[in-house]
């Protein structure tokens, strides 16, 4: 059992306040970034670090009394020394602060995996895999006497199986504000059948609460009251001792709360990511604070031309864009993917064929990659339409034919193309995609197309990844066939 110091939790004083905070995975770096500004490697490579150093100074600066891991910390498997090393300096710092520790392992990093040269300060808390390990929070009385203001309960995962099961999180028959830690896959909607206030999950990259009912409710629909001490209550009922005169209030709402990870590594965390501060006043629902702490933010971002524009245009645009995501800046390194959206022309043609692309990514890398905070642009891509004008459709041409062609495939996406035939045996599967040979195949597929249904053969069932590379190299194809046989300025 723990013990932080602290008044009792009554009405006219201070809430329950605790940080909870998962997926910090720190063996792991940035993914996706192929380069970089050489005074920058070294901070690229420190950069999840870096926002453990963050969540962990949030914890001392709030003062609060306990921080919640619920897993994906690090694995114990393939990190180094230093990670174990660095942690333990985190967990120290806030010993001597007083702040404790409940740590549930994920997939991972079970705390039963932990090496023993490592020895963890006492103020840190780890539940086992097996079973669930239960906790209490305590805070002064007015005779000094420790009383307990919360409970916590929780199991690392177990890893027979992703899905958390409620019914093996123990509830407080005394009213405590119960806190369960686990890390896995949930249903929110099954933990009503347990009276637990606030669900600890990890293991989700991605932000995310949900907000419950009680499950307990009366013949009339209404939530029924839980008898709790009148003079001993907080919120969700928390039991604090005192006076032994019965009262009832409604249950509140119970929470489940992935808080994501804390730092965005790869270009599909977008948006910030970091932890949740939460704090439980008197006879009130939970209030759930996020606080940043990733160093980097990705952003994609599409930008729209019109057929007449030209590399100018979009130079000036990418200009102006950066120039308001550095005034919003908040010390945070911005990795920029860009997206143009622009009608078939001499600007697609440019930036698809030309060096446009290269020189457009290296002035912007130059020029904005060397300030501090960073705004480095990672890529810059020609969005291909899903269908060109209809016109081109139309043409009684090669053009028109081939177009038409192409059509046919995206409108039956389950028609697979199968180039391995026309390929030689020394070019790579990923690369070797040659336009002519997929026109040609595109074309005499086409001609089956007019049979009957009854004499075409059953279509493998492709997987969602094949589907898109077929809409993307389909897409490709209109717009190679468009520059070969038709004009780029039309």
């Amino acid at each position: 059992m723990s013990s932080v110091g602290g008044n009792i939790l009554l009405q006219s004083q201070s809430p329950l306040r605790f940080i909870h905070a998962s997926d910090l995975y720190l063996e792991r770096t940035l993914e996706h970034v192929t380069e970089g500004p050489v005074h920058w490697e070294q901070r690229m490579l420190n950069v999840v670090r870096c926002g453990a150093e963050r969540l962990f100074s949030r914890v001392l600066e709030e003062g609060v009394e306990f921080l919640i891991l619920s897993g994906d910390i690090l694995n114990s498997r393939i990190s180094s020394p230093s990670h174990f090393l660095f942690l333990q300096e985190q967990f120290e710092r806030l010993r001597e602060a007083g702040i404790d520790v409940y740590w549930a392992g994920g997939e991972f990093d079970s705390p039963e995996d932990w090496p023993t040269y490592f020895p963890l300060p006492d103020n840190v808390h780890t539940f086992p895999s097996h079973s669930v390990q239960e906790y209490y929070v305590y805070r002064s009385g007015e005779t000094d006497e420790a009383i307990p203001v919360a409970k916590i309960v929780g199991m690392s995962r177990n890893q027979q199986r992703r899905r958390i099961r409620g019914s093996e999180f123990p509830v407080d028959s005394g009213g405590l504000f119960t806190i369960a830690v686990a890390n896995g896959e949930v249903d929110p909607e099954t933990l009503s059948q347990r009276r637990i206030d606030y669900w600890a999950m990890g293991g989700s990259s991605r932000r995310q609460v949900f907000r419950g009912n009680p499950r307990k409710k009366g013949v009339d629909g209404k939530p029924i009251s839980m008898e709790v001490p009148e003079s001993g209550v907080s919120s969700l009922g928390v039991g604090l001792g005192g006076k032994r005169e019965r009262n009832t209030i409604p249950l509140l709402p119970y929470l489940v709360h992935y808080p994501g990870a804390t730092v965005a590594r790869t270009p599909k965390d977008i948006g910030s990511y970091g932890a949740t501060l939460i704090e439980v006043p008197y006879g009130e629902e939970p209030v759930l604070t996020f606080f940043p702490t990733s160093p980097v933010r990705w952003v994609n971002e599409v930008i729209s031309l019109e057929a007449n524009d030209d590399g100018g245009k979009l130079a000036d645009e990418l200009r102006f864009r950066i120039k308001n995501y550095r005034e919003s800046q908040k010390g945070e390194d911005l990795f920029i993917n860009w997206f143009v959206e622009v009608p078939p022309g001499v600007l697609s043609s440019s930036l698809r064929r030309g060096t446009l692309t290269a020189d457009l990514l290296s002035e912007l890398r130059s020029v904005y990659g060397n300030e501090e905070p960073m705004t480095w642009s990672v890529s810059l891509t020609l969005l291909l339409p899903e269908q060109l004008p209809k016109q081109h459709y139309e043409q009684q041409t090669i053009l028109g034919d081939f177009l038409r062609s192409v059509k046919h495939f995206q409108d039956n996406p389950q028609k697979i193309i199968d180039l391995e035939s026309y390929l030689p045996k020394d070019l790579s599967e990923e690369h070797s995609l040659n336009a002519l040979l997929l026109a040609d195949k595109i074309v005499g597929e086409a001609e089956e197309s007019g049979k009957s249904e009854e004499s075409k053969s059953v279509p493998l069932i492709q997987s969602p990844a094949q589907t898109e590379t077929q809409h993307r190299v389909l897409r490709e194809a209109a717009m190679v066939g468009l520059e070969l046989l038709g004009k780029v300025d039309s």
